[in-house]
Order: C-alpha cells, then structure tokens, then sequence
C-alpha cells in the first residue's frame, strides 16, 4: 500500500477515548496557521509512569532525505483527522537524525519489539499499542499481540476482517483481542553504550518473577537481549537465573561478564550448581576461575569436582546447616533467621558431634513444636538416613523416595558429615538419565 492510500487511512480514522498508534502514525501534521509541516512519526513517553504519558511527539518530512522535529505535547492543539499544532511552522526545527537513547518511543522503542509480559512470564512481540486518551494527553493502556494488530499495521484489517466476517461472523478473530495490559509489560530496551537493558520500570516486576519462568524467558529472548538484561539485574536474580538455564547459555553470560561480576556470581549460587557448570568447562577455564576466588570456596569446590557427577559425592552441596550436638533449639532458630540463603531456605537441620560426626536430622516443623530450650537432638527424627559419598544416584533416589525426604545427608567412610543433596538435584540427574535411555532407544533399529 502506497503512501497516499496510508495517509488516508489515517485521516479517515477518528480518535476517540482509544485510539491505536498504528491509526496515528503518518497523520498529517499542521502549523497554527494549517500550514502542512510534516507528518506524525514517533511519540515519546514517560517511562517512569505505571502507565506512561505521551511527552512529546517527533514529526517526519521529506523523501528520501528523511527530516525530523521534537514537538513537546503542550504545544499539541488537537488530534484529529490531522494534528495541529499551537505554534507556526518557523518554530520547529528539523534535523537528519533523531536517535535519543535516553527516551523511551513507542515506534522505536516498543512497536515490533521484544518485551517480557510480567504476568504471564512470557516474551512476546508487539504488533501495535493501544492508547488512552486523557487530559488531552495519550497514555499507553495495552499492548497488541495478535495477528489483527499487525494486520491493522499494514492497512489491511479492513480487507481481512470484511472476508473472515462473511465466511464466519462468529470467528475468534473477530470476538477476542489479545491486549496485554501496560503495567505488566517490561520492555528491553538496550543501551548501545554499556549493552545493557534500559530498565524503565521497577525491578521488582522482574524480580518477582519464578526463577525458573524466569529461565524460559531467557530462552525464548535473542542473545543480545539475554546478554543485556543478565547484566542488568542484581546479583540474587542473576543467581536465581543462572541456575535455571541450559550450560550454553550460562557460558554465553559469564563470558559477557569481568573477572570480578563472574566470581560474585558462582559465590552466589550453591556450591553443587557451581560445580556442575565448573566441570563442564575446559580444564583451563575451571582453574582460572578456581584461581579468582577465595581460597576456601576454591578448596570446596575442587573437592566436590573430584567426585564423578552420577555419585553421591558428585550430587551433593555443602550449603547446609549443622548444630552441634546439645544446642539449645532457641539458638538453632536464631541461626535460621539470621542465614542468608543463596537460592532458597532449606527444610532440615544436621546435628553433628564435635568432631562432625552425623548424629541426626530435625526440620523445621519439629523445631518450631519443640521447647525454645531443649537440645536440638530432641527435635530430631527418630531414625535417620544417609548415604555415603559413593552412593549411586539410584540408592539416593531410592531413600529419598521411601522415606519423603527433600534432602539427605552425605558422609564419608568415617561417618563425617561432608554435605547433602537435595530432591531438586536428584530429580535433575534422573530426568538426565531418562533422556539418554529415551534417546538410545529410538536410536535403536527397528525390529522386522
């Protein structure tokens, strides 16, 4: 459709309470005087806003030689079948490029973009904008995502909607509009400078969501958007993320980051993630990194990495929280309170002796029910399970599954404590297993 036939398109379409961007762009646009300027390109908003208020509008001219002008939307008369504006055409001033990073565009910025719907945990592409009008401003309500949205764009909903209502005026096309409300929509807008996302709202509404959504996103997100976002947010999402995404992509990420953004980041997460992407690595990577970091999460980590990855040894963490044998179980919940946790709270106790020998295991719930000044021993289990450092998975999962634990403690051959695996790790390893058995056997000729 050529220029005239959009243009046309637009002037012929009203602007009431709701108006969508893509019946405003290429509206003409006129002086105080009705003297034609240029026609409507872009609109500038206020990210800081829940749902954010045009501030100004960037008006276009000129074939091929593109020109542009920044209009502030107080100098806006009215919008309508063309935008006229309060002041005389001598007033504007164009220029070959309009480029500013530091705004937020719904052209630019939005339209055609990737943006994370908060809501729904989800990225999605936006295909048009609908807007609000309010105090003679336009603020953004909704995005589109459907496929009329785009239609809408290209100046043929019109067409389409004429030929889908004869055949079926019932059709889900016509009935439900796929509008995703403003305030649940992050976009990604990167910096070229620091490539970095350019966060226009709150970082909780990213924060807040579920780690492991949180991983399909970066999934589904370009690498140039993954790059920038993990860089971007704070060190215990970074954590919460890294821990939910396949090694390709963990790779591609920690490349992106320095020395010192890497080493923060494999402190924050367990030791038992940190090994298994760690062992992964070319031997040269793993030992520069081992290098970077103190010298006692370095010893913790070699020494899980020297256990093969289907073993007890190799499963387990050694974030855990042990207690010595008679400590007042008001000291113990204390401890608990005060622990920052890497990823999540864990649900047991390990009581030990001086000498680090397992004795037993207590959660919470029993914690909470007994006396503040009991020892801890006597909210303990009355029997208690472990496994050794070269159990199999099978005998773990085996346990873990008979008797309904979420975690089991590791010992070595001298009955001291060394770490604990998790239902979390267990059930990776044997979805792990499931698959390479599921592969072989399709993989396997078929019987005649």
């Amino acid at each position: 459709m050529n220029n005239q036939n959009q243009n046309q398109f637009a002037a012929d379409t009203e602007v009431g309470v709701f108006v969508y961007f893509s019946q405003l762009m290429d509206r003409p646009v006129v002086d105080k005087n009705n003297v034609y300027v240029g026609h409507l390109y872009d609109i500038v908003v206020k990210p800081e806003e829940t749902y954010p208020f045009s501030t100004s509008l960037i008006i276009r001219k000129g074939f091929p030689n593109r020109k542009y002008a920044v209009v502030k939307w107080e100098y806006i008369e009215e919008i309508n079948k063309e935008i006229t504006l309060k002041v005389d055409r001598s007033h504007l001033s164009f220029s070959e490029i309009h480029d500013n990073r530091e705004e937020l565009t719904l052209r630019r910025d939005i339209l055609d973009q990737q943006v994370v719907d908060t809501y729904n945990h989800k990225v999605i592409r936006v295909n048009d904008i609908h807007l609000l009008t309010v105090d003679h401003s336009l603020m953004i309500a909704h995005v589109d995502i459907s496929l009329r949205g785009l239609l809408r764009r290209l100046r043929y909903e019109k067409f389409v909607d004429f030929w889908v209502r004869a055949f079926n005026k019932n059709a889900e096309y016509l009935r439900i509009e796929h509008l995703i409300p403003w305030k649940y929509i992050q976009p990604l807008t990167i910096n070229p400078v620091s490539m970095t996302i350019k966060v226009n709202f709150p970082q909780k509404k990213l924060t807040s969501i579920p780690a492991a959504d949180f991983g399909e996103i970066f999934a589904d997100l370009s690498i140039k958007h993954q790059t920038a976002l993990f860089k971007s947010i704070d060190i215990n999402t970074k954590a919460k993320i890294f821990t939910n995404i396949d090694f390709k992509i963990q790779k591609l990420l920690i490349e992106e980051l320095d020395d010192k953004q890497s080493v923060e980041l494999l402190n924050s997460i367990p030791s038992d993630e940190a090994t298994d992407f760690l062992e992964k690595l070319s031997k040269g990577m793993t030992d520069k990194y081992l290098k970077l970091m103190e010298n006692k999460t370095a010893k913790k980590l070699s020494e899980l990495l020297g256990y093969s990855s289907d073993s007890a040894g190799g499963l387990m963490t050694k974030d855990y929280m042990a207690f010595t044998k008679g400590t007042p179980v008001e000291a113990v919940i204390k401890s608990i309170k005060e622990r920052e946790f890497r990823i999540e709270p864990i649900q047991f106790v390990y009581i030990v002796d001086d000498q680090n020998h397992f004795i037993s295991t207590a959660n919470y719930r029993h914690l909470l029910m007994a006396d503040l000044q009991d020892p801890v021993e006597k909210a303990a289990f009355a029997k208690t399970y472990f496994v050794r450092l070269d159990s199999s998975v099978k005998e773990v999962a085996y346990l873990m599954e008979k008797y309904k634990y979420y975690s089991i403690a590791v010992v070595d051959e001298n009955n001291v404590l060394q770490g604990i695996i998790t239902v979390d790790d267990i059930l990776s390893q044997l979805i792990s297993i499931a698959w390479r058995r599921l592969k072989k056997i399709k993989s396997l000729p078929k019987q005649q």
